[in-house]
């Protein structure tokens, strides 16, 4: 059963969540999380290491929600004009 405790906490500076329904996600390998910024920055954190692994930047608006694939790659972002962008 879960507790919903909190298990850790994530931080980047420059880090800005771009609305109240943004969303991140966890790769399917539970080794990272990716988080959308409304600066069109996706911060990826090591969840073991507690630290950013890597910053993307493509978007030029707020990123709203990302989402790992299935088999770990490709990861996609979407943001607020509606660009999607996948990384590899």
């Amino acid at each position: 059963m879960r507790s919903l405790e909190v298990c850790g906490t994530l931080r980047a500076t420059g880090n800005r969540v771009a609305s109240n329904w943004s969303r991140s996600c966890i790769s399917p390998d539970d080794n990272y999380v990716a988080a959308g910024s409304a600066d069109g920055s996706v911060y990826i954190w090591s969840i073991s290491k507690a630290d950013i692994v890597s910053t993307l930047k493509e978007h030029t608006a707020s990123v709203l929600c990302c989402s790992w694939s299935g088999h770990g790659k490709p990861l996609a972002s979407a943001d607020k004009n509606g660009i999607v962008c996948t990384w590899a």
